[in-house]
């Protein structure tokens, strides 16, 4: 697929709040909507499309999409950051207690549940420690980090800030370098996108590697790289296989597969997602004329298959943040649960992100208070689907 310079069709600039907009409920809408798939094996493509074109379908009334706790924890992350005015890892970390506590049927994997129940203890003093005691200390690998990375790049305008906070954020679950850096991978791509950078697709991707290569040169990184029996580099050397299959005319669902992953390990679909994205800047033979960048995007990530609804929710992140909310389609919006709170949500973050562009809310929060979404009722619960660790 062969890429040159792609046209940009978002609304407005770089940084625009149509970015945001795109960008936050594109996420949620991959979650919902990747949820009818996951753990599938094969996907038929026509199954996918029967899937997404049910949404259109205003005989089946108001029928809503729930969330998974992709989405769960990303509110967390967004709500801690725009309560606290930046970074702060008590409040979000308590806030992910609490939240499961108040839904635990979001679907969180069994690893992640043990940490949580321990964040909840007020006799906690290092929030990160339930965190590193995992897998005999070794830490998830998991892309629990990477799926609710989104905001902070939509909260920090600074590129070092996206990348310090997502890697701290993500470390209240995943202690593992594969974990925290899968989530820094994906911060960086939706800020990218967000500053217009999908519109150069081979530098977008450059950049990345770049990126990547200063964030995995460490120790610790090549530590749980030999551990784990992977590249030294492994973020590096996944970016490198995305860039070989945008180089090619023809890719078929099952190399993306064999080549990238679509599991739930951060480093079988971090760079999947990246992938999808990129794969769906131009129309797809496979894909109706009709779609826009952000349906082709999520369509193609639910036909791999796997985790769907947390690589549709990254791609979902990094594609909306280029296309814009206008290129969502409304009748998905009004399908899925927490769509609505999201569009809202993204203006706020857009304050947080001017207000950080010009000197202040980097770092620690200073304001503390109940926010919008603890004084939104609760919805009910979802049903369980993960047993491993996200």
């Amino acid at each position: 697929m062969a890429m040159t310079a792609v046209r940009a069709v978002a609304a407005g600039g770089p940084a625009s709040l149509s970015r945001f907009r795109g960008a936050l409920v594109a996420a949620v809408l991959g979650d919902c909507v990747g949820g009818e798939f996951e753990g599938a094996e094969e996907v038929p493509m026509e199954s996918v499309l029967q899937h997404l074109n049910s949404l259109d379908d205003e005989t089946k009334g108001n029928g809503v999409l729930e969330y998974s706790d992709d989405t769960a924890m990303a509110r967390c992350v967004v709500q801690s950051l725009l309560t606290r005015t930046g970074f702060d890892e008590q409040d979000m970390a308590r806030r992910f207690a609490k939240e499961y506590s108040a839904s635990p049927g979001r679907g969180y994997g069994s690893g992640v549940i043990q940490v949580l129940k321990k964040l909840s203890s007020p006799q906690l003093s290092d929030v990160y420690q339930p965190a590193r005691d995992q897998f005999n200390g070794r830490g998830s690998f998991g892309n629990g980090g990477a799926m609710r990375a989104a905001p902070f790049a939509l909260a920090f305008p600074d590129l070092d800030d996206v990348k310090r906070f997502a890697h701290l954020g993500a470390m209240l679950t995943h202690s593992c370098s594969l974990g925290y850096n899968g989530a820094v991978l994906q911060a960086l791509a939706v800020h990218l996108s967000l500053q217009g950078a999908l519109d150069l697709p081979q530098q977008f991707i450059s950049r990345l590697i770049t990126e990547m290569e200063e964030v995995e040169a460490n120790e610790a990184t090549r530590n749980d790289a030999r551990i784990l029996k992977e590249a030294e580099k492994p973020f590096c050397e996944r970016l490198h296989r995305v860039r070989d299959l945008m180089g090619k005319s023809k890719v078929s669902i099952e190399e993306v597969i064999n080549e990238l992953g679509n599991g739930i390990a951060a480093l079988h679909s971090v760079p999947t997602a990246i992938f999808c994205v990129l794969h769906c800047l131009e129309p797809r033979e496979c894909l109706p004329e009709s779609y826009g960048g952000v349906e082709r995007t999520i369509a193609y990530s639910l036909a791999l298959g796997g985790d769907t609804d947390t690589i549709a929710c990254m791609a979902g992140a990094i594609a909306g943040a280029h296309y814009g909310i206008e290129a969502i389609p409304q009748s998905w919006i009004k399908c899925c649960e927490g769509a609505e709170d999201a569009h809202e949500d993204a203006k706020r973050l857009k304050m947080l992100f001017l207000q950080s562009s010009q000197g202040g809310g980097i770092g620690k929060g200073e304001r503390s208070g109940e926010d919008s979404s603890e004084r939104r009722s609760k919805a009910s619960n979802g049903t369980e689907k993960k047993t491993e660790a996200d």
